[in-house]
């Protein structure tokens, strides 16, 4: 999972939490949480499964995948989004700002917390200092953006925010899917170092309230009654953590659990037994290889070009993903850029596929070791983290391409710690970029590949003043056309330059048991009150 960040980009400082966000949901280790319960026939309870387990309910501790999916249930922000990804109307009304600077918010009268206690302007500006806190909110503060200069009541039922500089899309940066999650002033610091724990748990204004918590198994969640909006799921939601996949499967298929999310791609036949069904979604997600052209040989266009023609991604998305997944032709993916578009990914896919991405072409790749410092070829090492057998595959697939050109490349799995601490430290000179996007902010990814301010700014501490200067400016300007075109000339340099070599948008795919019904999914859904779009038969 990935993030809004400070300033609209991300550092080396903070990597390792955001990409802790994405081990979160898609990592799977093994003898964590494979205590299931027994699926209820009750249409009125769904037990669900995911491949991650929390060691606490809130976000602002622990900022991982999963957090943010429990945390849609139980906990609100100013704004939200549908499942295509829109600003919405939450604990806030309505919001307006003539200068894009200073931001008035409208807020909802007389909303309920799950104590019974009633939401106040004072709780939810306590709740945005808390979340810029780095002490309080370790997992959240990195994500705030640096332009937030002060949250302050300025009515019964108003805030206003105010920004050192203006930004139009600011409103989604105080969603429950970018880092805005409100509780109680008196909740928050009566529970102290408790908060969200197992102890204390968490109150919350969304549609669950949260009524157990272990760790180690489960979170189990009932409808609240005195919830401000409409919420058609079932009563009682419980979650199971089941990270190994093969232990997740076995509950599904079994009948432990009547839902599962992160199903493997690399496996969705074997989910399809005793009448179950499987739904695939795009998540976003961005996998490809990064070159640091500060490290020799990929100090030299040729080789980085080399090797991205040795790439054949067709083969990777049909053969390896079994289809699930698309052929990369930019960074950011059509459904995340379509915030630019209208909302309409089949524009943005139309402006991605006029990018300069480089495809298979084993005769080219030939053609530019010749003409690099490296005729002969050259030996170079690609790990990928543990859990993702996918990447490993698709590693051993460009290896036995290269190899053709003499080129070795050793490919090595290696855990997801050391992993984290390679990723742009300026020694390696290609690894993969794995990057699974959670808010509608179109530029999410690029706004940190992009920002290229020379070492430790980007993965590929790459440096290029005007596109780091372009990078910069994006949130700054008012026209949704002209953000999308800067960052589509922006990512056009970068592709160029080679800097980075799509490979492939992934799709997360959730497995539904017999009888249970799936009423939508969509690239945003699990930012969204998700549970009420199941149902299971009497």
């Amino acid at each position: 999972m990935g993030h809004t960040h400070r300033s609209g980009r991300i550092n080396r400082s903070t990597f390792a939490i955001f990409i802790a966000a994405i081990a979160a949901l898609t990592l799977t280790l093994a003898g964590c949480g494979s205590n299931t319960a027994k699926s209820s026939g009750d249409p009125n309870t769904l037990t669900v499964a995911i491949s991650s387990a929390v060691s606490t309910l809130s976000v602002n501790q622990e900022a991982g995948s999963a957090n943010y999916q429990l945390a849609a249930l139980y906990q609100e922000g100013l704004t939200g989004v549908d499942g295509t990804g829109k600003v919405i109307p939450a604990l806030a009304t309505s919001w307006k700002s003539s200068d894009n600077k200073s931001w008035v918010f409208t807020l909802r009268k007389n909303v309920k917390l799950h104590d019974g206690s009633t939401l106040t302007a004072d709780d939810i500006v306590y709740a945005i200092n808390v979340a810029r806190d780095s002490k309080k909110s370790p997992g959240l503060s990195v994500y705030w953006p640096d332009y937030v200069q002060s949250a302050e009541k300025t009515g019964d039922n108003q805030i206003t925010i105010t920004l050192s500089s203006p930004h139009s899309d600011f409103p989604i940066q105080v969603s429950n899917v970018a880092g805005l999650f409100v509780t109680s002033k008196k909740f928050f610091d009566s529970a102290g170092s408790n908060y969200g724990s197992s102890k204390k748990l968490i109150v919350g204004t969304g549609p669950y309230k949260v009524t157990e918590f272990d760790p180690s198994s489960h979170v189990t969640l009932t409808k609240f009654k005195d919830y401000w909006g409409k919420n058609n799921g079932p009563q009682t939601v419980r979650i199971d953590f089941v990270t190994e996949d093969s232990t997740r499967q076995l509950a599904f298929t079994s009948g432990k659990v009547d839902v599962s999310f992160n199903v493997p791609v690399t496996s969705v036949a074997q989910w399809k037994t005793n009448g179950g069904s499987t739904t695939a979604y795009s998540d976003r997600s961005y996998y490809g290889l990064t070159f640091d052209p500060n490290v020799a040989p990929f100090n030299d266009i040729h080789v980085r070009k080399a090797v991205s023609y040795a790439v054949d991604k067709k083969s990777i998305v049909s053969g390896i993903l079994k289809g699930y997944g698309e052929v990369a032709t930019g960074i950011d993916s059509p459904e995340q850029l379509a915030g630019w578009t209208g909302n309409d990914a089949s524009k943005a896919s139309k402006q991605t596929a006029k990018l300069p991405a480089i495809s298979y072409d084993l005769k080219k790749a030939k053609s530019e070791l010749k003409q690099s410092s490296k005729p002969n070829g050259f030996t170079a090492t690609l790990t990928y983290p543990t859990g993702y057998a996918q990447v490993g595959k698709a590693s051993l697939a460009i290896a036995q391409n290269l190899k053709s050109l003499g080129i070795t490349l050793n490919v090595k799995e290696i855990p997801l710690e050391q992993w984290l601490s390679e990723i742009g430290n300026g020694k390696q000179g290609v690894g993969w970029m794995i990057y699974n996007p959670t808010t509608p902010q179109p530029n999410e990814i690029t706004s940190w590949l992009l920002a290229a301010g020379g070492s430790g700014t980007n993965p590929a501490n790459w440096n290029n003043a005007e596109v780091a200067a372009e990078t910069e400016k994006v949130g700054t300007l008012d026209q949704e056309s002209d953000k999308l075109a800067l960052v589509l000339k922006s990512t056009t340099t970068a592709l160029d330059e080679d800097i980075y070599s799509p490979i492939y948008w992934g799709k997360s795919v959730v497995a539904t048991a017999k009888g249970v019904k799936l009423a939508k999914i969509g690239t945003y859904w699990l930012g969204t009150n998700w549970a009420a779009d199941f149902s299971k038969n009497a």
